[in-house]
């Protein structure tokens, strides 16, 4: 795991947000769960200390999925809600081998849609000099963007990133590598190329 993301511990380990896909405008995020989010940052840092850990810490543990989880709880029967909710006991805030038995799980995870780039390919020929394809992405800001050249950045995007992201540090079993919308002479990534660098996730899936 790299230790160099998130060392404040800013990030909730899961939490509930709005996006798209690029096909439509997303919803804006209700109130409630605006509140569930600034919730569950409150209590991380409440139980942290009571952990006597730092933030991140807390938040990759499994007592920081707890109580974000329960800080989701919290909100929403704050409005009076009373449909479904995660069963998990309050003391798994604080209680490593409670909350270990109650979010840990062995579930198979399919993850239908992924992407990566490759950073050398013949894809960048055809790039303006000056362009920065996907810099925005968040993922493009890792410490491999701090090595020598223009598009280092790009590294951050590579098959050997995506192995460790999905393969290493998450609960994934299995991801369909799928097309990066472009012109055939523009793909990010070739379907040669991910062959030959994706037939090591063989090993690493369970």
């Amino acid at each position: 795991m790299n230790h160099d993301i998130d060392k404040d511990g800013t990030r909730l380990p899961i939490k509930i947000d709005t996006t798209s896909n690029g096909e439509y405008a997303p919803m804006p995020l209700s109130a409630v769960n605006v509140k569930a989010n600034a919730l569950a940052h409150d209590n991380a840092t409440t139980n942290a200390k009571r952990r006597g850990w730092d933030r991140r810490k807390f938040l990759i543990s499994s007592c920081g999925a707890a109580s974000t989880l329960l800080a989701f709880n919290a909100a929403n029967a704050a409005v009076g809600k009373r449909g479904g909710f995660y069963q998990i006991s309050d003391d798994a805030a604080v209680d490593m081998q409670l909350a270990q038995a109650q979010v840990d799980g062995r579930e198979f995870i399919f993850d239908v849609q992924g992407h990566y780039v490759n950073p050398n390919g013949a894809w960048l020929n055809l790039v303006p000099e000056n362009a920065r394809p996907y810099s925005g992405m968040e993922k493009a800001s890792c410490e491999l963007a701090d090595m020598p050249g223009d598009r280092s950045y790009l590294n951050c995007l590579s098959a050997d990133e995506f192995i460790k992201d999905v393969f290493l540090d998450s609960d994934t079993s299995i991801m369909v590598l799928s097309f990066v919308p472009s012109t055939q002479e523009r793909e990010p990534v070739t379907i040669a190329v991910s062959y030959t660098h994706l037939t090591l996730p063989t090993i690493y899936s369970v």
